[in-house]
C-alpha cells in the first residue's frame, strides 16, 4: 500500500491487519474541516482501523475514534467541548441485495459495499458527521442576559390554554 489512507478492505478485513494513528481535522475533507458547527483550531482524533472475519465469515472493519471537538454552541454561540469516543463495526458486502437483506434482518447491522480501493478518511469523516449532535448546545450556557430575555416572554402554550373553553 503507497498511500496508508487508500486501503483494499476484503484484503485489509480478510488479513486481519490493523492501522491506527491520529488524524486533524484540517487533514480531512471540507464537510469535516468547514463543517458549521465545529469551532476551526487544531483538532487532532485518534483512530483504530481493524479487519476481521465474522462467524458467518463475513469481511468486516471495526473503526474507533476518540478526541475532544470544539462545537459552537447553537443557543448562546460560544465554544464547547464534545467528547468523541465512538466505535463501529462496518461488515463489506459485495452485492447490495445481500447487504439489504442482511440489514433488514440485523437493525443494529452497519454494512456497505466492498470496494476496490477506499478511503480511510472517508470512513473517518461519516463517523464523525454521524456523532455530531443535530443542534450542539451547553445544558446550562450560563448566560444571564439569555436566561432574563427568555424569562420575561410569556409561554406561547400557556397563552393558548386560556383561550380553551372549560370542560
Amino acid at each position: 500500500m503507497l498511500n496508508v489512507n487508500l486501503i483494499d478492505p476484503i484484503e485489509f478485513a480478510n488479513g486481519s491487519m490493523l492501522q491506527e494513528g491520529s488524524v486533524g481535522l484540517a487533514q480531512l475533507d471540507e464537510r469535516i474541516a468547514q463543517h458549521e458547527f465545529l469551532v476551526p483550531a487544531e483538532t487532532t482524533l485518534q483512530y483504530r482501523l481493524k479487519g476481521g472475519v465474522d462467524k458467518l465469515q463475513r469481511p468486516y472493519l471495526n473503526l474507533s475514534l476518540q478526541g475532544e471537538l470544539t462545537l459552537m454552541c447553537q443557543r448562546c454561540l460560544t465554544a464547547m467541548s464534545l467528547e468523541l469516543d465512538e466505535s463501529v463495526r462496518i461488515v463489506l458486502f459485495s452485492k447490495e441485495d445481500v447487504m439489504d437483506e442482511a440489514m433488514d434482518s440485523d437493525p443494529e447491522l452497519e454494512g456497505m459495499l466492498a470496494e476496490a480501493e477506499l478511503s480511510v478518511w472517508s470512513l473517518l469523516e461519516d463517523q464523525i458527521i454521524m456523532a455530531l449532535p443535530y443542534a450542539p448546545r451547553h445544558d446550562d450556557c450560563g448566560n444571564t442576559d439569555l436566561e432574563r430575555v427568555n424569562n420575561d416572554k410569556p409561554n406561547p402554550f400557556a397563552q393558548l390554554a386560556k383561550l380553551k373553553p372549560n370542560q
